[in-house]
């Protein structure tokens, strides 16, 4: 039986780690950035007849985007440079987080801002929730269950005992 924690192409940033880091760090920034820049992009008079609470919600929008790029960066820095397991569940619950805990949100902020509107969710919003959902489930199973992440982030025990004695 081959013992798969002394196998060296199981070990570090590579394979699948490093495809999900890649996405962190690159793809998921662009989309955010480029589906935000999308989404406010609405008709001058829809915007003049929706008045001062768009204002607010663009900016919020704008706000909620740009921690969501940085939560992201961090994500890829600690997957990188902190190899251990709290970086692990930091990062699965992270995910989470900018996921559906970004589409909750952005939600209940338009529908304190719109409350009369709130019924009206359109395909394109549950679609996105859905991709989310996915997205956090695939990525999730993968950080808790791969050999190498396990391989790689792992408990230093050593420095454990000297921090705490």
């Amino acid at each position: 039986m081959t013992d798969f924690t002394e196998t060296p192409e199981l070990k570090g940033v590579a394979g699948w780690l490093r495809l999900f880091v890649i996405i962190l760090a690159v793809i998921s920034p662009i989309r955010a950035i480029l589906q935000t820049a999308t989404l406010l992009q609405i008709d001058p008079a829809i915007e003049a007849q929706l008045g001062r609470e768009w204002a607010i919600y663009e900016g919020f929008t704008w706000f909620l985007t740009a921690a969501t790029v940085a939560a992201t960066f961090y994500f890829a820095y600690r997957l990188i440079w902190v190899q251990n397991r709290s970086t692990v569940r930091l990062v699965i619950r992270g995910l989470w987080i900018v996921t559906v805990g970004a589409l909750a949100l952005d939600f209940i902020v338009a529908g304190a801002l719109w409350p009369e509107d709130i019924a009206q969710i359109n395909a394109e919003y549950v679609k996105g929730v859905f991709q989310s959902l996915v997205f956090a489930t695939i990525w999730s199973l993968y950080l808790a269950k791969s050999r190498r992440v396990a391989n790689t982030c792992v408990d230093d025990e050593h420095e454990a005992q000297r921090i705490f004695g």
